[in-house]
């Protein structure tokens, strides 16, 4: 996981080629890196979607099988990075040794951190101009605030950097520059370098006393500490979150890369390092685990769905327990059946391997089995439900339209399967102008599915300009109610429900509480009034965006036996959502982004001067090395363009990183307009 740019699937390139998994290196720069296999990944030289693989790695005379997943920087894929971390144990963050920790590197150590998974770090291209590792460590202290600790240090640097000294075993590690690096020549410290490593291992010895009293008794007791000791120490406090190794390298100039393959080995964790897996029982609500065991009852989590053109729906699966076996069949509580287990695959890339089962701790994927992102699969008799991964609303919206009627069907079908993908993209029906409106986390991000939907799906269709995805929110807290008697097909329905809404904080999404037993409202029907607030949640009552950011809570309810029906209380849940919505005082809200710009000093007036002219607030300068870097917040409405704006201020050297910060209330004039309220009504 990294910022974009920073080495990931080139480090990941590295990885397979040491370890066997191919036999001729691959590079983004001329679109033959293994993993990113899209068209447009190759195209763009960037990662877009997550790839898996899995390789083996020899060392200590023991063979580790690793499971991979190479992860985009870009912020417009961030869900990508989200729910990869939810199923890894480990993490390596890839840092530039140029810039450091960057914008996005904070995004993914954040997401790292939600998940308890416990990190690595590698101080990549140390041979480029401006490398500087102690600035690189320093920033991931400062700006992560986060316990790095050096169990390397390089031999040089820029056009000098030759290889590594190993400050756990204090031997050196020098790379020769043919061969891919396959070969290195490992041996005892010379006398001009011995002073500098003992001076960094002392720091190592007493950073990690810290972590444990015998390592402390000992260095105050003068003893001799053994490398045995030194990675037991290292590994024990990187399990538990306490530190973060750090190491360095050159993935491009094949340095580092098998010391980078030791270290995951040696100090983060297997399935059985961590901690039970917990959940739901999806009946009694109760607190479920499940151990790292396959004499458990099976566990796994559907993770990522992805559209194979010949086998259709593939979806990617970690095993936390027992075993999946194709032929089988496991329990979907979401669905509340079982469901046969087809073709299980190993994967590499859009390579697979056919295999008969998936076992604990192992990532696979299972094709032609209808699942979606977030499914927990497990034995009817032993359920368990997992967390599902929270995905961060969209906050783009563009317009698109199918070229012919036959294409209508398409796209409809198309736009279905990318959002079983995707969570973070979402399309609907725009109810004013009957046109598809696709949303997103930003213009690459649309750009990039409007793209595959002409070339992977065969879809003639033509985009509009991308606008802001506005979304709307209540205020205060309201009580609604609403009776619902009507005849449908012919049949008298009859629901009526009461709710209670109350505003939550920003990024708080939705929340549903039903306060009813079964005996005072059927679960069934309790279900259609979630639904059905759900539904309506998906058209506001201001301008027609949708809510974020509220809890409604079930507090009264009366059926009738023979007349009500699930339909009849899922339209009482729209109807008593709007009625409710209308009381709680509702806002327009808008995206505001987190902007960080990197300018040479010389046009940092001009710079701040736009963003000023965009409404953004100056939140920061630093100036490293004759280069600014500026952070900010603005509306996203002021954003489009921006990146030409800026060439054209800086002649083409200063370059920028936005994504998303929170939502706040817009402003009275875009209100009005929003709303036609004013002459220049009409959307933005």
């Amino acid at each position: 996981m990294a910022h974009i740019d920073a080495g990931k699937t080139t480090t990941t390139e590295r990885i397979l080629y040491y370890t066997g998994r191919i036999h001729k290196i691959g590079e983004v720069n001329d679109g033959s890196a293994t993993m990113d296999w899209m068209e447009q990944e190759q195209e763009r030289g960037i990662t877009i979607t997550s790839a898996a693989t899995t390789c083996d790695w020899d060392t200590d005379q023991q063979k580790y099988s690793l499971n991979i997943i190479d992860t985009p920087g870009h912020v417009d894929f961030t869900a990508e990075v989200e729910r990869s971390l939810r199923v890894l144990d480990g993490a390596v963050m890839v840092l530039c040794a140029v810039a450091g920790v960057q914008p996005q590197s904070e995004t993914v150590w954040l997401q790292a951190k939600r998940y308890d998974v416990p990190c690595i770090a590698f101080v990549n291209k140390m041979d480029r101009v401006g490398a500087d590792f102690e600035k690189a460590l320093i920033s991931i202290e400062d700006q992560l605030s986060a316990n790095p600790i050096a169990i390397q240090i390089p031999i040089g640097a820029e056009d000098e950097f030759e290889g590594v000294i190993d400050l756990v075993s204090m031997q050196e590690h020098r790379f020769k520059e043919d061969a891919y690096g396959a070969e290195y020549e490992s041996g005892d410290l010379t006398d001009e370098l011995e002073a500098q490593a003992q001076e960094w291992r002392q720091q190592l010895l007493e950073h990690l006393s810290l972590y444990d009293d015998d390592l402390l008794e000992k260095i105050v007791e003068e003893e001799e500490v053994s490398q045995e000791e030194v990675v037991r120490v290292l590994r024990k406090a990187t399990l538990s979150g306490q530190i973060t190794p750090v190491l360095c390298g050159s993935a491009f100039k094949n340095k580092g890369v098998q010391q980078l393959l030791d270290a995951i080995v040696h100090y983060l964790p297997s399935p059985l390092d961590i901690p039970p897996v917990e959940g739901d029982h999806p009946v009694t609500k109760k607190l479920v685990s499940r151990k790292a065991s396959a004499s458990e009852p099976l566990c796994a989590l559907a993770f990522k769905v992805a559209s194979d053109p010949f086998a259709g729906q593939m979806t990617f699966v970690r095993v936390y327990a027992g075993t999946f076996e194709t032929g089988k069949s496991a329990y979907n509580p979401r669905k509340r059946k079982y469901q046969r287990i087809g073709n299980l695959v190993k994967l590499h890339a859009n390579k697979r391997e056919d295999v008969t089962s998936i076992s604990t701790g192992d990532i696979g994927a299972v094709v032609g089995m209808e699942l979606i992102t977030g499914d927990t699969l497990c034995p009817k008799d032993h359920p368990i439900v997992l967390e599902r991964t929270q995905f961060p609303e969209p906050v783009i919206d563009q317009a698109i339209e199918p070229k012919t009627k036959s294409d209508q069907d398409k796209l409809e079908d198309a736009l279905q399967r990318l959002m079983q993908e995707d969570p973070s993209f979402r399309s609907r029906i725009d109810t004013e102008t009957g046109q598809n409106i696709i949303s997103g986390m930003g213009e690459l991000h649309l750009e990039i599915m409007v793209d595959r939907l002409q070339r992977e799906f065969r879809v003639d269709c033509k985009a509009g300009t991308p606008r802001v995805a506005y979304r709307e929110t209540i205020t205060q807290a309201a009580v609604s109610e609403t009776k619902f008697e009507q005849l449908l097909d012919g049949k008298e329905q009859f629901a009526f429900c009461r709710i209670s809404l109350e505003p939550l904080e920003a990024g708080g999404g939705f929340e549903f509480e039903n306060k009813l037993s079964a005996d005072e409202l059927p679960e069934i029907f309790a279900e259609a009034v979630e639904q059905g607030i759900q539904g309506a949640m998906s058209n506001g009552v201001l301008a027609g965006f949708a809510m974020i950011d509220l809890k409604a809570t079930l507090v009264a309810a009366d059926y009738l036996e023979e007349l009500s029906t699930e339909v009849a209380f899922s339209i009482a849940g729209i109807n008593v959502l709007r009625a409710g919505i209308q009381k709680a005082k509702p806002t327009l809200l808008e995206p505001s982004m987190k902007i960080e710009v990197v300018t040479p000093v010389s046009f940092t007036g001009e710079v701040i001067g736009d963003l000023n002219a965009r409404h953004g607030r100056i939140r920061g300068m630093e100036e490293q090395g004759g280069i600014q870097v500026i952070s900010a917040e603005a509306p996203l409405a002021e954003m489009f363009g921006y990146s030409t704006r800026l060439r054209s201020l800086t002649q083409g050297r200063a370059s920028f990183t936005m994504h998303f910060s929170h939502y706040s209330s817009v402003t009275e004039v875009i209100r009005k307009a929003l709303t036609g309220e004013s002459a220049s009504s009409g959307r933005a």
